[in-house]
Order: C-alpha cells, then structure tokens, then sequence
C-alpha cells in the first residue's frame, strides 16, 4: 500500500507553566461542551507488546514507536482515546520516526513528538527517548480540559500548539487503524470521534465508510472541525428526499451551482460543500492528496433538488442526472476542475481496474489511488467526478469496496 509523504510540523507555542516536570498545556479558549463521544473516555487503554512489524505501509521501527506511545498512555492510567491521540500526533510530527532534526520553524525539536529544547520537555535524550517523550506528551494531555468531548486534531493541538489546529485530523483515520492492528482488533469495526456536535460514522477496520450509511439521514450529525455548518437541507438518494446536514469545507475552492459564494440560499462560501456523514473522509483525502503536491479545485460539490432539475433533463447540461437521482444531491461527490480531456460523458481514456473512467495528466492517478483509501471513486463515465456512492453498478461495474 503506497502512503502519501507527510510533513513535519514543527511545535510553534509552547508550555507557559511547569510543575516539576509535568507540562501545562498551552492557554486556549475552552472548548464547547459537546454531548455523545463514541466508546468509553477513560481508564481503558491496554499495554501492548512493542515487538514491531510491518503494518499496511508502516514499517517495523514505526509500529514499534506507536507500541511504545501507546504503553505510555496505558502506564498513566488513559483511555484508547487517548491513545490514538498520542499516535496521531506522533504521526503528523514524525511519522513515527525519533528524528533527531526540526525544520525552519524549529530547528531545535527532536524527537517523536518534535518537542522543544524549551525545559518544558525534558533533556536532549528525554525528548529523543520514545517512551519518556510519549510520557511527558501525556501528562500534558490529561491536564486538557474537556479533551474527550473535542475532536482528536484539536486536543492533540492543546498540547502541541501546532500552527494549524486541524493539522492532525489527516491522521485520525491512520492512527485508528494502526491502534487497532497493533491491539490485535483489525479485524474488528470500531468509530471515528471527534464531530463538534457528537455522533458517531460507523467505518470498516481500513477506515472507509460503511456502505450501509448511503442514503441515511444526518441531521444527527455535526459538521466536523474546520467546516462550518450550513444547517440541514433536502438531500436525495434514488429519487427520494433525505434530509442532510451539509458542512462548508474550510480552505477549498468550489466555483459551480450551490457551491459559488452566495449561492444555496445565500450561505454558500466559494467552498466544497459535503454531507457531514462523508466529510471527514473528504478532508481526510484532500489533505493526502495535499501532501503529494497538489491542490485540486472543484467546480460542483452539493446540489439541491432544484438546481439539479434545472441543469438536467434539457437543461444546461443533457448529460447530468434527472432530480432525485445525482449522487451531487446526497452531499456526496465532488467535480474536479481543471483536469485534462474534454467533460463530457465516456471520454475515458481508459477503465480503473474497478471500471472507473480514467483521463490524463499527473493529478488523476494521485486522487483516484488516494480516494480509494478513503472510500472514494471515480464514475465509471466521467474522470472529474470523484464521489462514494458508487455509480454504474447496474452497468455491471465492480465495487472496489466490498472486494
């Protein structure tokens, strides 16, 4: 499985109070009090063995320092949740490698976690050992108020005060799966957290959305952590209205119908525009694909029931779906801008292995091999539209996600 480069951030804000050795975590505001966390908060992390192996595309030395942190956390008496947290962090600092190096922002952080040589976490050789930075990263992590309640990416960031808040939530998914492969659960099905307003997606061990939320309701649901929350509104699956919450993606560019600035009723921001069920795996892939040196823009996310009846059917586009029917309106997919060949419909210049419709240039492979692990296609009769409800069944197409 190939993994997509990722960068090290180094730690910006640092501890502003100390006890002894126990790190303060930087002054924040508090965060909102949010109902419903998936899974137990407290006490329940278990120790596990630190002999490494390889896991997915994470070599022996990496899951031998996940083993490493995750003891660490178990050792103080913290939850799972707290686990995955340390892992993600160490992920998005290190990827899970004791480097003894920082970058331009930091030249002096070292280590897994890229602790400063501030006093706040120890010696050179504390922060360069795995299992006492771990340690020093955890008791600064328990003295986070509220952090079972708040996303993963911004309770890791309590801590870290990185730069980008949301910078960790890239790796949630990662670090879930590499926690449970290494408890011996991967097999297994298990929750991603961290929704502003609690609810749970259900996703498989790989981290991909369980095909049996398609065309459910979200209104339970809350926009996650850097998106803001555009309500609920008629969403549509099989030619039936289902009502959705739609969440405005921060940081993306989206220029078509309910997508453009001021379009949707007025709320619409100029940005991606996603079913809450599907947009954690949205950001999570875009910012894989980021990390690969691209920075797609789009030209249609979200559709309401009336603007996809006004561009079908006769209307601006013969080829678009009848209303009821787009994969557009379930908050579901995305249009890419900009790719190479001509859009319309069976331009193909060529067929996924899994039927999708393939075009040219060096942006397309990455965001279809990167979308596949984090359930997202491509149509089977147009390139630029990536989504994950899976078109073309009934044309005989396999679905990569149920192999």
């Amino acid at each position: 499985m190939e993994r997509p480069t990722l960068t090290i951030t180094t730690i910006i804000l640092v501890p502003v109070l100390l006890v002894a050795v126990l790190v303060v975590v930087v002054l924040a505001p508090p965060p909102q009090q949010t109902p419903g966390v998936c899974g137990p908060a407290g006490g329940d992390a278990a120790t596990v063995s630190t002999e490494g192996r390889e896991i997915g595309y994470w070599s022996a030395e990496q899951t031998t320092n996940a083993a490493i942190i995750m003891n660490a956390a178990a050792d103080l008496g913290l939850s799972e949740r707290d686990q995955i947290i340390g892992v993600m962090v160490a992920m998005g600092e290190s990827t899970l490698q004791i480097l003894d190096h920082g970058d331009a922002v930091g030249p002096d952080s070292r280590g897994l976690f890229q602790q400063r040589d501030n006093g706040a976490w120890g010696s050179y050789e504390d922060r360069m050992d795995p299992y006492i930075s771990a340690t020093n990263f955890f008791r600064a992590l328990a003295q986070v108020e509220d952090r079972n309640v708040m996303a993963l990416t911004l309770a890791g960031h309590r801590v870290q005060g990185n730069q980008d808040p949301h910078h960790y939530a890239a790796y949630e998914e990662d670090a879930r799966t590499l926690v449970a492969e290494i408890k011996g659960e991967g097999e297994g099905t298990y929750t991603v957290t961290g929704h502003a307003g609690g609810g749970c997606i259900p996703v498989s061990a790989e981290g991909l959305p369980d095909q049996s939320i398609h065309g459910q309701p979200s209104t339970h649901l809350a926009c996650p952590e850097g998106t803001t929350d555009l309500g609920v509104h008629d969403g549509a699956y099989r030619g039936e209205r289902v009502p959705i919450r739609l969440c405005s993606i921060t940081g993306t560019v989206c220029t078509g119908s309910d997508c453009r600035e001021g379009s949707l009723g007025g709320i619409a921001r100029g940005e991606v525009v996603m079913n809450a069920q599907y947009a954690p795996y949205f950001m999570a892939w875009l910012a894989a694909v980021r990390a690969e040196g691209y920075n797609p823009t789009f030209s249609s996310s979200f559709r309401s029931w009336s603007t996809q009846e006004r561009i079908s059917g006769g209307g601006a586009n013969t080829d678009a779906a009848e209303g009821g029917k787009s994969h557009h309106q379930a908050g579901a997919a995305v249009d890419v801008s900009g790719l190479p060949g001509v859009y319309t419909k069976d331009r193909c210049t060529g067929k996924t292995s899994d039927g999708g419709c393939m075009t040219g240039g060096d942006l397309w492979p990455v965001l279809h091999r990167l979308g596949l692990s984090y359930g997202i296609t491509v149509h089977d009769e147009e390139f630029w539209h990536f989504e994950f409800i899976l078109s073309g069944e009934h044309r005989g197409r396999p679905n990569p996600f149920l192999q």
